[in-house]
């Protein structure tokens, strides 16, 4: 009685003879299928790209809430810059007032408010009142003692009764003078601890005379540095950012921008395009214009284009077409013949369409992670398709029809089809652990990508074999050398085996340095900038104490919780001597207590009175400069509010509804590249409790920073469950103990070898470390790093007759072209420009090229030795 068949078997009998009487019909239904799926992809919903990394962050972490609680009350604190460039100094200040107007007129809705002119002239008059009392109190003194030197100078019968002159004691009226003694009239610390803004500190500028090294520097014959300050007209120099160095022609041209607070930051795609779609209308309006002399506008800033969102999606689209190429050609090599590719890529292609359209369906987006994911299917996917082409192959001589062929191909492949996709998609599901949402999206997303690359593999590449007219002949050329008999190749495996396990040894050893990458610098894009013949300069030379650090936003419910912050800031500044703080700006910083205003105001009347002395009109040099500037500035006479001053400066404290007081800004004082310094920072001033009420604390350093520490804490924790994950897939896979025991043995080794390789080139050329990018690649390696192994043993095991050369020019040859290319589906991140997308292909193509090494080695040692048939 013959025996029952199994359900594999049905299928094979049902489907293949189907779609060989029906060819042409398969064929037109696969692709109205794959144009059903372009449908959610290309338009409803449409597959968009998020480069936001906070959307990947659990709802909630504080950083994201806080984050969005700081859109809903201040706005965006990236910078939207209109830029104007002309001859005309007058004609860029009134542009800029029509720019502004036009944007509050047709904007509504979509900015918090503009600025245009940065007007100093309450910090100059208000400057005394600003001085802690000790810098006036240090004034007082050193006008004190700038008199008496003054006197002594001028009156001989002028005596300091305190001071200690031996030579006027003695009578001896031929001593030298005294040295002229160097007085400091405002600490060089002074900006820091004030904290004011740019814009407002540079009102104390002229208080501190330039620095020696300037000075030496010009006298060496050094170039002297260009002033883009100094052509503006006086009257607008707050409204001008400068003048670019004149070029051969010696044109001046005048640069002034209108900056604008938005609602939404840069990262938000559907905003950003939505802004410079209304930044196509404005520059269209006023560049239709006629103007008096040549002018022209610009968007510069954070939002100057979509760059971020539009390099990350050039770099997936560039690096799938460099795979692909890389692919094709190492087919035709592969299989000897161009039908051979063409079948495999096609089939692998046509998974990637249903992939994008469940993403589309599912997530509506694609996140830094997920947007290579064609790629990376490409390289995963094409490796069901070789193997059954290359079974076929085998079995064209063995069967009078090509029917037959793809239905015994189809037979044998599909077991082994189900289990090395279910240890692939089982390690990829893994990431639905992790709490960071990027692992979890591109798992659920690799999975299905790895589903349906099997399904098209066993579905439609048939379909294109029939309707292309047959299977490619195999390749009658050997691996290994054609006098080797199966002894010898034992041998030449074994002794690779035992190689092998030495390295494995002294990978022990390096295995302890594998380092997790804490280098921002090395995760972030190359530098590409170029001076652009159409862009305008819009830097400006900061020397204020916030020019290179991005600020923490802490936002409170009532000013007095922010005044709390700033003394508690005041304390760690200049009483702990805190390194890692720079400064901070509340309320309180622009508006001093009342009580310590006319503390000042006191001292300042003792000023005022010293200065007024007809003394100091014989003043030198720089004594003369300072007497001048304090006569001006001593005539203040009353404390001041919140309402005197200037709306810009105030526009930097104001909320959405209009209120101020509420908010704050911390700004650190730490190399911003470094993840470790910037965790403990965030830790340090991240969390805030007054009055009982926790404040929220936003900063776009802080995203990342939560973003590195989910990834770190999910990435090694997932890397053990993953692995426990494949031994149980082994379990069910091979049952029986001795090939379990072989497949953990090639796993293994090929695990501990990566692991040793990695740490000897963290430690000799700091690389191939792992980043929040690639680590997402751990599960992808040891998922694809066993497939290897279990076609191998299981086709060993599946043929009594077979031996180790046969072994290893079938499956072994399949083996291999899979697995390389894997590796070409990640050889297009290593074009990218950015050193984090990079450093996936660097770990993709270490790792699966390590495993497919051990793989081969150990498994045909295993299997000539331990696995022998009798």
């Amino acid at each position: 009685m013959a025996s029952k068949k199994s359900l594999i078997d049905r299928f094979s009998n049902w489907y293949i003879p189907l779609i060989c009487a029906h060819k042409y019909k398969a064929l037109a239904f696969y692709l109205i299928l794959a144009v059903i799926f372009a449908i959610p992809i290309l338009f409803k919903p449409g597959l968009k790209l998020d480069a936001d990394l906070s959307h990947l962050l659990p709802e909630n972490t504080p950083s994201v809430k806080a984050l969005e609680e700081s859109y809903q009350r201040f706005g965006s604190t990236d910078r939207f810059m209109i830029a104007i460039q002309s001859e005309d100094a007058e004609l860029v200040a009134a542009l800029q007032d029509s720019i502004s107007d036009y944007i509050h007129k047709n904007w509504k809705g979509d900015f918090v408010s503009t600025q245009v002119d940065n007007e100093n002239k309450f910090f100059k008059d208000n400057a005394l009142l600003y001085l802690p009392v000790k810098h006036l109190e240090n004034i007082r003194d050193n006008l004190e003692d700038l008199q008496l030197e003054i006197g002594r100078k001028n009156g001989p019968l002028v005596v300091d009764l305190l001071g200690d002159d031996s030579a006027t004691a003695s009578g001896d009226s031929n001593a030298a003078a005294p040295a002229k003694k160097e007085r400091v009239w405002f600490d060089a610390n002074l900006p820091q601890e004030l904290g004011l803004p740019d814009e407002a500190a540079g009102a104390f500028d002229s208080f501190f005379k330039k620095g020696k090294e300037e000075t030496a520097a010009t006298k060496a014959g050094e170039p002297e540095e260009w002033d883009k300050k100094k052509p503006v007209p006086d009257h607008l120099k707050t409204r001008l950012i400068g003048c670019p160095r004149p070029d051969s022609t010696g044109k001046i041209l005048f640069n002034g921008v209108v900056n604008a607070k938005l609602i939404r930051p840069s990262t938000d795609y559907e905003f950003v395009t939505h802004i410079l779609a209304r930044t196509d209308s404005l520059l269209a309006y006023f560049s239709a214009k006629t103007y008096p002399v040549p002018t022209r506008f610009t968007v510069e800033g954070t939002y100057e284009g979509l760059k971020e969102v539009d390099d990350v999606a050039n770099d997936s689209i560039f690096s799938f077409g460099i795979s692909l190429v890389l692919i094709f050609f190492l087919t035709v090599i592969f299989f000897r013949s161009v039908k051979g590719p063409i079948l495999v890529t096609s089939s692998v292609l046509y998974a990637c369409i249903p992939t994008l359209a469940f993403t589309a369906l599912f997530y509506g987006k694609l996140n830094p992670f997920t947007v290579f994911v064609a790629s990376i299917i490409l390289g995963i996917g094409i490796d069901y398709s070789i193997h059954i082409l290359g079974t076929s192959q085998k079995l064209l001589n063995k069967y009078a029809t090509l029917e037959e062929v793809l239905e015994h191909a189809q037979k044998k492949m599909l077991k082994p089809f189900i289990l090395a996709s279910f240890t692939t998609i089982a390690a990829f599901l893994t990431l639905l652990a992790a709490h960071f949402r990027g692992f979890y999206e591109f798992g659920v997303v690799a999975s299905m990508g790895v589903l349906f690359s099997m399904l098209t593999s066993v579905l439609f590449l048939p379909v294109l074999v029939k309707c292309l007219g047959g299977i490619p002949k195999a390749p009658d050329n050997t691996l290994l050398p054609k006098s080797w008999d199966e002894a010898k190749i034992l041998r030449f495996f074994k002794y690779a085996a035992f190689a092998g396990f030495a390295l494995g040894a002294v990978s022990l050893w390096f295995a302890q340095d594998v380092d997790f990458e804490h280098n921002l610098r090395n995760l972030r894009r190359v530098s590409t900038e170029k001076k652009q013949e159409n862009g305008i300069n819009t830097g400006v030379t900061r020397i204020n104490n916030r020019a290179t650090s991005t600020p923490a936003a802490v936002m409170g419910s009532n000013p007095a919780q922010l005044d709390k912050l700033y003394d508690t800031l005041m304390v760690r500044l200049h009483v702990e001597h805190d390194s890692t703080l720079r400064s901070f700006l509340t309320l309180k910083t622009f508006v001093p207590p009342m009580d310590s205003q006319e503390r000042r105001l006191e001292v300042i009347e003792e000023i005022r009175d010293l200065v007024e002395a007809r003394v100091f009109d014989r003043a030198e040099g720089e004594d003369s400069a300072n007497i001048a500037t304090l006569r001006k500035l001593a005539s203040v006479e009353q404390a001041f509010t919140a309402e005197d001053i200037p709306d810009w400066a105030l526009d930097l404290l104001r909320e959405k509804d209009g209120s101020y007081g509420n908010i704050g800004f911390i700004y650190g004082n730490f190399p911003s590249w470094d993840a470790k310094a910037l965790r403990n920072f965030q830790d340090r001033y991240g969390h805030w409790n007054f009055d009982g009420e926790d404040l929220r604390t936003f900063s776009s350093q802080f995203i990342l920073s939560d973003v590195i520490d989910s990834v770190k804490k999910d990435s090694f924790n997932l890397a053990l469950v993953i692995i426990l994950v494949i031994f149980g897939t082994l379990v069910i896979s091979f049952r029986k103990p001795k090939l379990f025991i072989a497949g953990c043995i090639s796993f293994g080794m090929g695990s501990l070898l990566t692991l040793g390789l990695l740490g000897l080139l963290t430690d000799l050329f700091e690389f191939g470390k792992i980043s929040i990018y690639n680590v997402i690649v751990i599960p992808m390696a040891l998922g694809i790093g066993i497939d290897a192994t279990i076609h191998m043993i299981t086709s060993w095991m599946s043929d009594k007759n077979m031996t180790l050369r046969q072994l290893m020019d079938t499956t072994g040859r399949n083996v291999m072209a899979s697995s390389t290319t894997t590796i070409a589906g990640f050889v297009g991140f290593l074009f990218t420009t950015h050193r984090g997308l990079k450093g996936i292909g660097d770990l993709a193509c270490i790792s699966i090229a390590m495993f497919l090494v051990t793989s081969v080695i150990f498994t045909m040692y295993l299997c000539g030795t331990w696995l022998k048939k009798k």
